[in-house]
């Protein structure tokens, strides 16, 4: 189940449903926006089908998985943003854009700005300066219909909460202090045999201080919308949030270089 809501690139991701054993990202949303649209071989087209294709090649995405750049010159001028989970390996990251890349374009063939994104990447353009924005808000929230405990439960129902609102707000903490990445990840024992893991990543372009801001919008609207739920994912056009039911898969970034993802 989706909780609807329309707003954007805010890059923050609560995602709790990728499992250790899934080979694909799984896909959350699309968003064509009714900005401006462009027409087949204009200038405009030029410059995106050019900046979009440098993506998935980008010397950039080898450091900390976040590309960002602009082409053209106004009112022709594209920007694009697209950023990796922060523990993913660099070929991982590649081949997620290159089929965003192909995605977005087919599900929004004229739109001057669009966003989508997966599990393990997002990817916008647009025709306006979208490095450093908040602007465009909240993008996803889902949850699997699984209770994590009994409905009946309250006193289980509000340890779980708690242990893991403490994991979450930790999280944040060290996603927005953390090093350019901006990625936190952590696992915490809630039974003998249950650990709680989750994620949290800011887009690199945002401060310390916003990047606070828009994982306080993730963890608020989790408890809000998905209390007790297994696997709720979350993602803004500035930062995600996740609980994947497993630890994700290993990834082959420097790690001593992560912060983790809020």
């Amino acid at each position: 189940m989706d909780y609807p809501r329309l707003s954007f690139w805010f890059l923050f991701i609560l995602n709790f449903l990728v499992s250790l054993t899934t080979p694909q990202s799984e896909f959350r949303f699309n968003r064509c926006s009714k900005s401006g649209n462009y027409t087949t071989n204009s200038t405009y087209a030029r410059n995106l089908n050019a900046l979009l294709s440098s993506i998935p090649t980008s010397s950039d995405l080898n450091s900390d998985g976040f590309f960002n750049a602009s082409i053209g010159k106004n009112p022709n001028q594209v920007y694009a943003i697209g950023l990796c989970r922060g523990d993913l390996m660099v070929s991982s990251c590649r081949s997620c854009l290159n089929d965003t890349v192909q995605a977005i374009t087919q599900e929004c063939p004229n739109q001057k700005e669009a966003s989508r994104g997966y599990d393990n990447c997002m990817l916008r353009f647009s025709n306006r300066n979208i490095l450093g924005s908040m602007d465009d808000g909240f993008l996803y929230l889902g949850w699997n219909e699984i209770n994590a405990t009994n409905e009946g439960d309250v006193l289980g129902n509000i340890q779980f909460n708690n242990v893991l609102a403490n994991l979450l707000l930790n999280l944040r903490d060290q996603a927005a202090a953390g090093s350019l990445r901006k990625y936190a990840a952590d696992v915490v024992n809630y039974t003998s045999l249950w650990m709680i893991y989750a994620t949290e990543q800011c887009t690199p372009d945002i401060s310390e201080m916003d990047c606070g801001r828009c994982l306080d919008m993730a963890i608020a609207d989790v408890f809000t919308y998905c209390t007790g739920r297994v696997s709720p994912a979350y993602m803004h056009s500035a930062c995600k949030l996740q609980k994947p039911e497993e630890k994700l898969e290993p990834l082959e970034f420097n790690f001593d270089s992560i912060a983790l993802f809020a």
